[in-house]
């Protein structure tokens, strides 16, 4: 599947990675890691 990520979207996915990576080193990657096998999880 592919998984096309829009402007203002890329623009958000970047701004809470930064958010998290300010919590704690490594949060941010885990977030989008997380989201992205979300995102390309099957659906029923």
């Amino acid at each position: 599947m592919n998984i096309e990520i829009l402007g203002e979207a890329e623009e958000d996915l970047l701004d809470v990675y930064q958010f998290y990576e300010q919590i704690d080193v490594g949060l941010g990657e885990y977030f989008l890691n997380t989201d992205f096998n979300e995102m390309e999880s099957p659906r029923i």
